[in-house]
């Protein structure tokens, strides 16, 4: 077996197990580091390319190796969670935040930051206020401030985690939304490695800015607005966006290393990509994406 096959499989084997152990919450990485480190795998591998001779390159694969099971390790916190935690949750000290802001008749325009760390996010169904929240987490706390300007409501959620690292098998941070289908939207939403789960169809969504780290990001548009404008910047993420058939969609993307599927759409001289009925329909989605190494997927229902 060559020795770069070797590398390669061991590579994808440890990075994969200790994704799989972050997922259910045995293993946390502190994934402010992972960014901060992964170029040097870039490094090694480019030096690679460049030495010929066999024997020097197997050193260099074994010296890349050793240095990304280190990194493994020093990104996760000290000490590990139960395997049971792969089966079950655990809540220990979870504290649940409640948050509403009610709809003032003249109140036609709103706009929602949400700042977060790594969780879940949802916005899954509407609600006669004009915002409700509940938050569950035991890492930190957040923040709730709302002021009008106008017809404006501006609401700001924040987390405010702890200092120390996550714990081992026992962190939660989920968030689930709930935003009024009356007013237009703007949607500002700044997360590192997340889950987030937009459904905006039931909303007039006049633009809606993501910015992640690693995260996996499913949002779901709908057509009431005129013009949307979804724009998606990200680094090492996995990106789902559903548009509907009725509305025009055309897609602007810096994303060179990532994966692209972009389904019944045409890429057009200009580099964007369009779908069939962009040009006749009266509601236009407008996507900007710029990712680093990302799955994207555009899909139309």
């Amino acid at each position: 077996m060559k020795v770069s096959r070797l590398f390669a499989g061991v590579l994808i084997v440890l990075l994969g197990v200790a994704l799989f152990l972050s997922n259910f919450d045995v293993l946390r990485l502190d994934w402010h580091l992972v960014f901060r480190m992964w170029p040097v795998l870039l490094v090694l591998a480019g030096i690679s390319v460049l030495v010929s001779n066999p024997k020097w390159r197997a050193v260099l694969y074994t010296v890349t190796l050793v240095l990304v099971i280190g990194w493994i390790v020093s990104v996760a916190s000290v000490g590990w969670g139960k395997i049971g935690n792969i089966f079950r949750g655990h809540t220990e000290g979870v504290q649940t935040q409640e948050f509403t802001q009610d709809l003032d008749r003249d109140v036609r325009h709103a706009t929602l930051s949400l700042k977060a760390g790594a969780g879940t996010m949802t916005i899954n169904d509407t609600t006669s206020s004009l915002f409700q929240a509940s938050a569950e987490t035991n890492i930190g706390r957040y923040s709730f401030e709302s002021n009008k300007e106008g017809t404006t409501q501006h609401l700001d959620l924040e987390f405010n985690g702890k200092e120390e690292r996550w714990r081992f098998g026992n962190s939660k941070n989920t968030v689930n939304m709930r935003l009024n289908s009356r007013p237009d939207w703007r949607l500002d939403a700044d997360v590192g490695a997340c889950s987030v789960n937009f459904d905006l169809t039931p909303y007039n969504v006049r633009e809606a800015i993501i910015k992640a780290g690693a995260s996996s990001i499913k949002v779901r548009l709908g057509d009431r607005a005129d013009t949307t404008r979804l724009r998606l910047d990200t680094g090492v993420s996995s990106i789902s966006v559903f548009v509907p058939l009725s509305a025009g969609c055309r897609i602007k993307e810096d994303a060179e290393l990532s994966s692209k599927s972009f389904q019944d759409f045409m890429k057009t001289d200009g580099g964007y990509y369009v779908s069939p009925n962009y040009d006749s329909a009266k509601k236009k989605i407008l996507i900007d994406i710029s990712a680093g190494v990302s799955s994207v997927k555009v899909r139309r229902y």
